[in-house]
C-alpha cells in the first residue's frame, strides 16, 4: 500500500497562538512533573478554577501568576519558566 505525503516546505504557516503556545508549556510541564490541578490549587491556596484557568492559557491575576509559580517551585524544585496571561495592570486612581 502507497501513502502520500504532502510536501509543505515551501507554504506559508500560521504561527501558534499566544494562547496555545502557553497552553502547551503549562501541559507539558505538568505532567512531566506529574502534577495535577488539584494539588497545585491546595499548595499555592488558590481557587482550583484559577489553576484551571492557568492551565487552559486564560488569564489570571498577577498575584495568582506568582502564586502558582511559587507552588511549581516547591512542588518541583524546578522553577518554571514559561510565562502565563495576565490580566493588564489597573491604573491606580481610576476606582
Amino acid at each position: 500500500m502507497r501513502t502520500y505525503t504532502a510536501d509543505i516546505t515551501n507554504h506559508d504557516t500560521q504561527p501558534l497562538s499566544r494562547k496555545a503556545v502557553q497552553r502547551a508549556q503549562i501541559t507539558h510541564y505538568m505532567k512531566r512533573h506529574r502534577l495535577s490541578i488539584h494539588t497545585v490549587a491546595f499548595v499555592a491556596g488558590v481557587p482550583l478554577m484559577v489553576v484551571w484557568r492557568v492551565q487552559q492559557g486564560e488569564p489570571v491575576t498577577q498575584e495568582h501568576a506568582h502564586t502558582i509559580k511559587s507552588a511549581f517551585l516547591c512542588l518541583t524544585g524546578m522553577s518554571y519558566e514559561g510565562s502565563f496571561a495576565v490580566y493588564p495592570e489597573e491604573s491606580q486612581g481610576t476606582r
